[in-house]
């Protein structure tokens, strides 16, 4: 027939629209952090850690149940108001310079993360950081993790995650650990233990849980802000979970996303506006969402 392609190039086509498909798979893992449903306590997690050289990671959520709330915390993770660049590792201490109240509390209350299995680069000495520096032993033959020293791979120095957040201007005895890093390995467990007993670090420790002791019982000074900050990130966890089961349904059956039109109840504004307006007309959320949207309330939608 006139103008039908040939049987090689629909082969042809039809390969590189696979192999296209194939590039995408799994491109959305990038946005979603998922949290792991082995928490360990503060206390059982620390000795465990302190037998294998290692150090744990707290994961506050815990998304083992099925309910229409735990289903949304699986989204929790996504870094939605609550990273100045989702580029940025907010776990990394080489960015806790310059941090605002807003990014300092959320640091308390995720607090220090530990990436376990990393493989240390060797110095100029062939000297490298240890897990084994995450704990140390008591006289009494008892081993104590310590939760506030903190490992960056980027630029492989230690520091001290209280310190960093809750430094002094007069903080010359610990220079490295709370402002540059430290990556002296021949020397860093004199330093730990000389930091460890520095009146500087006891009073930031200090402040420090007592801060996360307030967050937990929402004891806060700001407690009203607080809760209108929490109240804000469980909308919008609710509002992304529709959205991703949305996202995940028209590309389950492989129907095009955007139409003609890219604004809400206009004609040929493609099938995801479309799913969004129809789930409208039965969820009071995605109601309140739209609501805002019309009334300019919110501009990242």
């Amino acid at each position: 027939m006139p103008g039908q392609k040939p049987g090689c190039q629909k082969r042809k086509k039809r390969k590189q629209d696979e192999l296209f498909v194939q590039s995408l798979r799994g491109s959305l893992d990038k946005f979603v952090t998922r949290a792991s449903a082995n928490e360990n306590s503060e206390s059982g997690g620390a000795n465990e850690n302190s037998e294998s050289g290692g150090g744990g990671i707290n994961n506050p959520d815990d998304s083992s149940h099925l309910s229409e709330h735990d289903n949304a915390s699986n989204v929790e993770s996504l870094n939605v108001c609550e990273t100045p660049n989702s580029r940025v590792d907010i776990f990394d201490p080489r960015y806790w310079e310059n941090l605002d109240n807003k990014m300092r509390d959320v640091l308390v209350e995720k607090g220090p993360q530990r990436e376990l299995s990393l493989v240390f680069p060797l110095d100029a000495n062939k000297r490298r950081f240890s897990y084994n520096y995450y704990s140390r032993k008591l006289r009494n033959g008892e081993t104590s993790d310590r939760n506030w020293l903190v490992y960056s791979k980027h630029v492989n120095k230690v520091y001290c995650f209280c310190c960093k957040l809750f430094k002094s201007r007069n903080c010359s005895n610990m220079l490295a650990l709370a402002n540059d890093g430290y990556n002296d390995w021949k020397h860093l467990s004199e330093r730990l233990k000389d930091h460890e007993k520095s009146v500087e670090h006891m009073n930031n420790m200090k402040t420090w849980k007592e801060l996360k002791v307030r967050f937990k019982k929402n004891l806060t000074i700001d407690k009203p802000l607080q809760k209108e900050i929490a109240k804000e990130k469980e909308r919008w966890r609710f509002v992304l979970a529709r959205i991703i089961a949305v996202v995940k349904f028209l590309a389950k059956i492989n129907l095009a996303f955007r139409g003609k039109n890219e604004k809400l109840y206009q004609d040929n504004n493609g099938n995801f506006l479309g799913a969004i307006e129809m789930i409208a007309e039965f969820d009071l959320i995605i109601q309140d969402h739209i609501r805002r949207i019309h009334n300019h309330e919110i501009h990242c939608h």
